[in-house]
């Protein structure tokens, strides 16, 4: 069975009978993707780094939605409005294997991370490797992005 919020495949994450409402990524008053990609341009806005990794989330179309679900992976102000991803929050996540996802998912939201706060460093050998030719792409494009030269990839 796949679980389309964390993409547990083999039930190990809440059991054989895992559906939405058991999943730890499932929320009914979560934001949706949407949103959060809308927020996260907001603030990345003028800002190459923050546009390149929240590029590469959208375009790799797996976090986004995942992430909109986990309110402890947000930034908000002192009125309670999200403004941001924890990033180095989530960089952790990623190296403790905290998260679900295949290894090339893990690597792409390492990355976004790292694009995204400067306090997040990733080992570019370690980031590329076992990448598809498809996330190296986007890879390449954040990459591209980042460096303020976006038709460069």
């Amino acid at each position: 069975m796949f679980c389309e919020h964390c993409g547990d495949t083999d039930g190990n994450e809440t059991g054989v009978d895992h559906d939405e409402r058991d999943c730890p990524w499932y929320a009914d008053d979560s934001w949706t993707a949407e949103e959060l990609e809308g927020v996260l341009r907001q603030t990345a806005d003028g800002n190459p780094t923050m546009t390149a990794a929240v590029d590469l989330l959208a375009t790799h179309g797996i976090w986004l939605p995942r992430i909109a679900g986990r309110e402890d992976l947000m930034v908000t102000d002192e009125t309670g409005e999200v403004y941001d991803l924890d990033w180095p929050t989530i960089a952790d996540a990623v190296n403790e294997l905290t998260l679900i996802g295949s290894g090339s998912e893990l690597r792409i939201l390492g990355f976004a991370a790292a694009l995204a706060c400067d306090r997040v460093s990733v080992r570019l050998g370690d980031a590329v490797t076992g990448l598809d030719a498809t996330n190296l792409s986007l890879l390449l494009h954040a990459i591209a992005t980042a460096n303020g030269r976006p038709d460069a990839a």
